[in-house]
């Protein structure tokens, strides 16, 4: 079994909610009794076990206690619980070797847990996110699952890149039913390899098992997973590829771990993909550089139906970050335009968020960006958990640094999500202000040993 039934809610089965909408930017205000009215922030340091809630004026509302860190995203439901992924220590993939995560939760306001489903074995362990799917209120999840070395070299890998372990981590993407406490859908890299002695360039809906071949582990390392209920379609942020991977949905199981079915004909191939064309062996300039959080703009938002992604820069070969904001080429029916000379397109963002000068801005690890409702942009950089808005032109308008009770500060926060006033997920609350956040002060070094980002 790949996993362990814990607390089903079979309220999820009722919900059909539009997802979430996304916050915009303005001042905070305190009506005459007290309350905060204003849009808030959501966020959870990864050295802490806490969830907290404030305003824009840094002030806390809320703060839900939990039992062990995030693995590690967490949000706020239209329906008002709180979904996190947690890393539980008895997590089979080695916390030596990097991994977090194993559990994924909901909580209600007063912190009771009132779903959990914990998966976490060798054959598929949760990391780094999950999302809730409104047209059905599953919960999709990126895993690990582990691969022997002797799977790796059948599958066509070189074996100089083999890691000492023996083992590789290849991630894939599952889909949770909280009703019932089972797995109802699943994609896996695992069954779209490049086949041994095949050219990338020949395959692009196919994954080469010998790009980003380091001896690490950790092979693909996906960061973040996010669904589009309108194309039926779900995009997979893989860092050590540099890329973000989109997979049709509309497949069964059996289709998505094969090459034709679903609404595209493909079955679980890779539909689109950007970021880095030596990916699949074309020529041409990488994109992006160890991306995080890939969204689709939500319809309303300036930008809707774009891509935006936080790109987090490269030590070496780009030492700082940006926010990009792409076009596709995506077609009436749902695919997307592919050109067998350069590949897929865009050839460049729309819009990006730059500093000035661009070294002077460098998260290069974690990190997000969301579009808000009046068309700013807010940026999380994760590693010096720093929230800060950005006009379209680039001005800073707002921001704000996660402090201690001991005023230490560099909290690194896999990324903050803002809502409006009016999100539904936050009616009937009375959101009191409660002075300055200050979180707990946390052994960072304890929490977060051992953890990849």
């Amino acid at each position: 079994m790949e996993r362990q039934q814990r607390k089903p809610l079979a309220a999820l089965a009722l919900i059909l909610i539009v997802i979430f909408g996304l916050a915009g930017c303005g001042e905070n205000p305190v009506s005459a009794s007290g309350t905060s009215s204003g849009p808030v922030i959501l966020f959870s340091p990864i050295a802490s076990t806490s969830v907290y809630l404030m305003n824009l004026d840094g002030e806390k509302l809320h703060e839900w206690q939990t039992d062990y860190a995030p693995g590690y995203s967490v949000y706020l439901l239209p329906t008002g619980l709180l979904l996190r992924a947690q890393s539980i220590p008895e997590r089979p993939f080695s916390t030596l070797q990097g991994s977090n995560g194993g559990r994924v939760e909901m909580l209600d306001w007063d912190s009771k847990v009132v779903w959990s489903y914990d998966y976490a074995t060798l054959a598929g362990q949760q990391h780094h996110d999950e999302f809730w799917m409104p047209t059905n209120g599953h919960v999709l999840m990126v895993a690990w699952e582990r691969r022997t070395a002797a799977e790796a070299l059948a599958a066509g890998r070189r074996a100089d890149t083999l890691p000492s372990e023996g083992e590789l981590w290849v991630d894939k993407i599952v889909e949770a039913d909280p009703v019932t406490d089972r797995i109802v859908w699943e994609w896996r890299t695992w069954d779209h390899l490049v086949p041994p002695g095949a050219a990338p360039a020949d395959n692009p809906g196919l994954v080469d098992p010998n790009f980003a071949a380091t001896p690490g582990v950790d092979w693909t390392h996906a960061n973040a997973v996010f669904y589009n209920a309108a194309l039926d379609q779900v995009m997979l942020s893989v860092r050590n590829f540099s890329e973000i991977w989109v997979i049709d949905h509309s497949t069964t199981t059996a289709q998505a771990a094969g090459h034709a079915g679903g609404r595209l004909g493909r079955g679980g191939d890779l539909v689109y993909r950007w970021g880095n064309r030596r990916a699949y062996g074309m020529a041409g300039e990488q994109q992006l550089f160890g991306q995080h959080n890939p969204t689709w703009i939500a319809d309303g938002l300036n930008g809707a139906g774009h891509l935006l992604v936080f790109d987090n820069g490269d030590v070496n070969t780009r030492p700082y970050s940006t926010v990009v904001e792409l076009e596709t080429p995506l077609r009436g029916d749902g695919s997307y335009a592919y050109d067998p000379a350069t590949g897929y397109g865009p050839s460049a963002p729309v819009w990006q968020y730059m500093a000035d000068p661009p070294t002077s801005f460098f998260a290069n690890i974690i990190s997000g960006a969301q579009r808000l409702a009046n068309g700013d942009t807010l940026v999380t950089n994760g590693v010096a958990g720093r929230f800060f808005e950005v006009t379209p032109d680039g001005q800073t308008v707002w921001s704000y640094v996660v402090t201690d009770t001991a005023g230490a500060t560099n909290y690194m926060v896999f990324r903050a999500v803002r809502y409006e006033a009016d999100y539904p997920g936050l009616a009937g609350r009375t959101l009191v202000p409660q002075g300055p956040l200050r979180i707990a002060a946390a052994a960072q070094t304890n929490l977060g040993k051992g953890i990849r980002y």
